[in-house]
């Protein structure tokens, strides 16, 4: 005996025949009258519409044999599959093939067979129409032709099948798309809207609408050319028309709209070309998002970052000034010890085109020499200030005491010491400015001096001011920022936190400064951003999610870390800047829900129990387990809708839903399929068939047991299909599905309220 190979594509055939959902269902009078016309019309005992599974052939329609199925190893369909057209035995007994097959040697002692193959929509061959008979004969070529067309009448009720199969798979596809879309788009955190080609608003979500200031019916009768800022709209339409001539598929752009109170919003405008096959139109699908806040922060910081450049440029060429005026004197000073005279008229000099004013005391502190810059600084000429005391003429009247005695304090008691003073100091028209004096007493030829050096020192005055001014607008820009910000050094200790950071994490007026992130921040939340932290640490910007534990409950955050690198190279610590997505997360999980569970009832749907069965069979195959399904169906649901409302049905399903979960243990899973079909899975049985009688039985009696919901009286009643797999399951999870369901059918023609196994 040869057994049957594989077909070529066996998987894409196997999945043709899942598609038709007709394997283990009940017989139907279409194939069963072809079946018996085929063994009247070849006067054949046997005639069957054999379907070749995995490992099986099963007979859908079957004259003149008792078997419902055989192994596929054996069976002669397997090898009739593999041909282009009919297989035709004529004798078996002398086909290498077939000779000691145990079909042909035992009963039904095949010797003559013929199977013309049944093909899917797509060409693959699910199973034959064949005939057999236990006499060899001939069979000729207008019998050949004869089969053929008997088969296309097979084959034509398994593609009406199949194509009937798709489009409810499509249709139920559709609608939960559909119901998916609608829900993004109603509660989405961003701007959504559709719009015709020629600009007009067709549809648009109610966050669009706060985002602009209009109500839906005033934003509908506007196109967005009419609320487009001037200077961006021909940007806008110029990638409207590429989008729409096919050179490009969609397009982002950054600009302004002018909100319903005449304010300009900045949003992120993201356009992609929709066409509806249904009516052939085409629009546009927009995702707005208001960017304005975002764009005020880049502007602010575009000008701090200008205002930073252009003192360290003036601090630079003052630096460059000081360094030049340093090497000068030092110059200088090493020509002094070549010549005394050189020296002293180089220091004369220097004194001259000195920026400060340079004042010479004697012992008494009258004026001994007064420079050039002291004459432009000060308003006195050199003849004029000579010999006289210095207090008189560069010290306010009201500070004039103070000022005397402690010029008198240093003349007097000072010995190769110096003081360095600031204080307002008097010009010549009695005007004051802040002044910066440097005194030093020297020695020369026996005789004691001080050298009095003095600057206007205005200008720093004022840099510091605006220093000081930047460093309170930067701080008030941070704290008044939604996010938490910090800088951190390279041993985890804080140099800055803004005043959110501080709510956040239980600080006020700077006392997180100096403090490890160990202190302040939980120990889970640490623990997840020590990788990111070390990348930090390392030079590299991150980004991350992570989750911060409040009194108040937990936060999502998403954060960024930026590296504080020194000139050198040297990573010297880190900025962390957060933003708080909680309200996203909690939206994305409650989606995520959605999309899994039934809105009615609660319960897992469709698409989450064909997952959850997927699963479960993976586990019986892995430990050897059995498991059970229950297929059920409220009886006379349908009465109930249309005698009692759509409303009460509702409440009937949800109390049936109850008392099924009710039933089963915590560890079983109750899903609502659709309609009135739920499903109940079973793991982990030593004993599947038994087990799952139990649980039938106690859904079948806690049912009953309903008399009335909400005062109306009622009678619930079910038919439950069951399906088993005894040990490690073999089955796909739609073949145990559809086996359950076939059980159900028979459980509702054997009397309803009752269960029967398959």
């Amino acid at each position: 005996m040869i057994a049957p190979s594989l077909h070529p594509e066996e998987k894409n055939r196997l999945e043709a025949l899942q598609t038709m959902c007709v394997l283990d269902t009940p017989p139907v009078h279409e194939l069963d009258r072809v079946t018996r016309m085929a063994s009247r019309l070849f006067d054949v005992p046997i005639a069957l519409v054999s379907l070749v599974d995995a490992n099986r052939q099963w007979f859908k329609s079957r004259v003149g044999l008792d078997a419902t199925e055989t192994p596929r190893d054996i069976s002669f369909c397997g090898h009739a599959i593999l041909a282009p057209g009919a297989l035709v035995v004529r004798d078996a007994a002398r086909d290498v093939r077939f000779a000691d097959n145990p079909l042909v040697v035992g009963p039904p002692f095949i010797r003559f067979y013929a199977g013309q193959p049944i093909r899917s929509l797509e060409g693959h061959p699910i199973g034959t129409l064949c005939l057999i008979s236990p006499q060899p004969r001939e069979f000729t070529d207008t019998d050949v032709a004869t089969l053929r067309d008997l088969g296309s009448i097979v084959e034509q009720y398994f593609q009406q099948q199949e194509s009937f199969m798709r489009a409810h798979r499509a249709e139920r596809e559709l609608a939960h798309s559909q119901t998916l879309f609608e829900k993004t788009f109603e509660h989405a955190a961003v701007g959504i809207a559709v719009v015709s080609i020629e600009g007009h608003w067709l549809r648009v979500n109610q966050q669009l609408c706060q985002m602009l200031g209009y109500r839906e019916t005033e934003l509908l009768q506007k196109t967005f050319q009419e609320i487009t800022h001037p200077e961006d709209l021909a940007a806008d339409l110029e990638l409207v028309s590429k989008v729409l001539a096919g050179s490009l598929p969609s397009y982002t752009l950054e600009k302004r709209y002018i909100h319903a109170n005449g304010s300009v919003v900045w949003i992120l405008l993201t356009v992609s070309l929709f066409y509806d096959e249904f009516d052939k139109t085409r629009s546009f699908i927009a995702i707005i998002n208001d960017i304005t806040q975002r764009k005020q922060m880049e502007n602010e910081l575009l000008t701090l970052q200008a205002e930073l450049e252009q003192r360290v440029e003036t601090r630079t060429q003052e630096l460059s000034t000081a360094l030049i005026q340093l090497r000068e004197e030092m110059d200088l000073r090493e020509a002094m010890q070549h010549s005394l005279h050189l020296e002293k008229e180089r220091f004369r000099l220097t004194l001259a085109n000195a920026a400060d004013a340079f004042i010479e005391l004697d012992p008494q502190g009258a004026v001994t020499a007064w420079n050039q810059a002291a004459e432009q600084i000060l308003g006195w000429t050199r003849e004029e200030v000579l010999h006289r005391p210095a207090q008189d003429l560069i010290i306010p009247s009201a500070l004039c005491a103070p000022g005397r005695k402690g010029f008198d304090q240093f003349i007097g008691n000072s010995r190769g010491t110096s003081a360095h003073i600031q204080f307002p100091a008097l010009r010549k028209d009695g005007s004051e400015f802040p002044a910066e004096l440097t005194l030093a007493e020297n020695t020369i030829e026996g005789q004691r001096i001080v050298n009095a050096f003095l600057r206007d020192i205005s200008q720093r005055k004022a840099d510091e001011q605006e220093i000081l001014s930047s460093r309170w607008r930067l701080r008030l820009l941070t704290d008044n920022m939604p996010g938490p910000i910090s800088h951190v050094d390279e041993h985890l200790r804080y140099l800055f936190t803004n005043r959110t950071y501080e709510a956040w994490f239980g600080g006020a007026n700077g006392s997180l400064i100096g403090k490890h992130m160990a202190e302040v921040v939980d120990a889970q939340a640490l623990a997840t951003a020590q990788p990111f932290i070390a990348q930090a640490l390392a030079g590299k910007q991150v980004t991350y999610e992570n989750q911060v534990v409040r009194p108040e409950g937990t936060l999502y955050t998403h954060t960024t870390l930026v590296p504080d690198i020194r000139a050198d190279g040297h990573v010297q610590g880190f900025y962390t800047l957060s933003q708080d997505i909680t309200e996203r997360k909690v939206l994305e999980n409650k989606l995520a829900f959605e999309a899994a569970h039934d809105p009615l009832t609660g319960l897992p749907n469709r698409r989450a129990f064909m997952r959850l069965l997927h699963e479960t069979i993976a586990r019986s195959r892995r430990s050897g387990q059995g498991i059970g399904l229950l297929f059920l169906d409220l009886d006379g649901f349908k009465l109930i809708n249309d005698t009692l409302g759509h409303e009460f049905g509702d409440k009937v399903l949800r109390v049936f839903a109850d008392t099924l979960t009710r039933s089963v243990r915590e560890t079983d899973i109750v899903s609502r399929l659709a309609g009135d079909e739920f499903t109940i899975v079973l793991e982990g049985l030593d004993s599947p068939e038994s087990a799952a009688s139990l649980v039938a039985t106690k859904v079948l009696d806690h049912i009953a047991q309903v008399a009335q919901i909400e005062g109306k009286p009622v009678a619930l009643r079910s038919s439950i299909g069951i399906a088993t797999c005894s040990g490690a399951c073999t089955l796909a999870a739609e073949q145990l599905l559809a086996v359950a369901d076939a059980a159900m059918y028979r459980a509702k023609a054997g009397g309803k309220h009752t269960f029967a196994i398959n």
